[in-house]
């Protein structure tokens, strides 16, 4: 196993079971995530920005590592929301120091509960 695999596959763990202390460990204070249009600089904000739901099911569809760079594809149920994820992540001296998350971001808000309707009022 590349080092690069193993810090890429330590984090999928961490970030996916909800080890917020070993996801903390492994990202660079550099640390930049990007998703779509949103852009998070550092690892404080990162971890500040939310987790992975907890109560998710996850299990990894495909995975490829050169160098640096970590390409990882997993699925994700919560209930009965699904998702895809596809992230790049580049490995450098021993931590992540950024991650390019592809994902339909409405229903990633909608899976972790961040998009979720909010209940509608019963006017009887």
């Amino acid at each position: 196993m590349s080092h690069t695999q193993h810090v890429a596959r330590r984090y999928y763990d961490a970030w996916t079971s909800g080890d917020s202390n070993t996801v903390a460990a492994l990202l660079s204070p550099v640390f930049r995530f990007t998703a779509g249009d949103l852009r998070i600089d550092g690892r404080e904000a990162f971890l500040d920005s939310g987790a992975f739901p907890r109560d998710a099911t996850v299990s990894m569809v495909a995975e490829a590592y050169q160098g640096e760079v970590a390409f990882q594809m997993y699925d994700a149920t919560r209930g009965d929301r699904s998702i895809r994820v596809v992230e790049q992540l580049t490995v450098r001296d021993g931590q992540l120091i950024s991650s390019n998350f592809v994902a339909d971001m409405a229903a990633f808000a909608a899976f972790t509960g961040a998009g979720a309707p909010a209940e509608a009022e019963d006017h009887r």
